[in-house]
C-alpha cells in the first residue's frame, strides 16, 4: 500500500513542484510564534491577517473557523503562522490532537480544479478548501506518508505577492 501511495504524491508532485512557495506551521499563539520566528528564521517583517471568520468545505461539509495568520519570509520562502481562534477545520485538529508544528507545504497552481482532480485520480483526497477574495486553495491529505498536508493555491491576481512584495527579494 505504501509503494502506491507514495506513487501517488509523486505524480501530484511532479505537476506542481515548481509552484512551492511556502512552509506553514499551525501554532498556539501567533504573537509569540512570531517572536521566535524572528529569532531563529530570521523573518524580521510578518503581515498579519486579523481573525475573522470565514467558510470552508471540511471533508465535504461547510464549516466556519477563525484562523489569525501571519506571513513572512525566510529566504526565498514564505512562512505562514496559523493559530486557530474558532470553529471547525483542519487546523483545529492539527493542534487538538498534536499541538504546534509544521502542517503543510503550500504550492503555487494555475489552475485548482485540475490539480484537484489529478490528486482524486491518484488516490488522494482534499480535506479542506476555501477562497479568500479570488484566491482559492485546497488541502491534500498527503499526511500518513509526508507528515504534512500539501496546500494548492489558485492566486489569478496575485493576493499573495500583494500582501508580500517582498517575497522576491533575498
Amino acid at each position: 500500500m505504501l509503494p502506491t501511495v507514495i506513487a501517488s504524491i509523486d505524480t501530484l508532485l511532479a505537476r506542481v513542484g515548481p509552484g512551492l512557495f511556502q512552509q506553514a506551521f499551525v501554532v498556539a499563539d501567533l504573537d509569540a510564534a512570531m517572536h521566535a520566528f524572528t529569532a531563529t528564521l530570521g523573518c524580521p517583517r510578518w503581515v498579519t491577517l486579523p481573525g475573522g471568520s470565514l467558510p470552508y468545505r471540511l471533508r465535504g461539509r461547510d464549516v466556519e473557523c477563525t484562523l489569525r495568520i501571519g506571513f513572512a519570509r525566510s529566504g526565498y520562502q514564505q512562512i505562514e503562522l496559523i493559530q486557530p481562534v474558532a470553529g471547525n477545520g483542519i487546523h483545529v485538529e492539527f493542534l487538538a490532537g498534536h499541538g504546534a508544528g509544521a502542517h503543510h507545504l503550500g504550492f503555487l497552481v494555475e489552475d485548482l480544479a485540475a490539480e484537484l482532480s489529478v490528486a482524486r485520480t491518484a488516490g488522494l483526497a482534499d480535506v479542506m478548501s476555501g477562497e479568500f477574495g479570488s484566491l482559492r486553495f485546497a488541502y491534500v491529505d498527503t499526511w500518513d506518508v509526508l507528515g504534512t498536508y500539501l496546500e494548492l493555491v489558485e492566486d489569478p491576481d496575485g493576493m499573495m505577492r500583494q500582501l508580500m512584495p517582498w517575497r522576491d527579494q533575498p
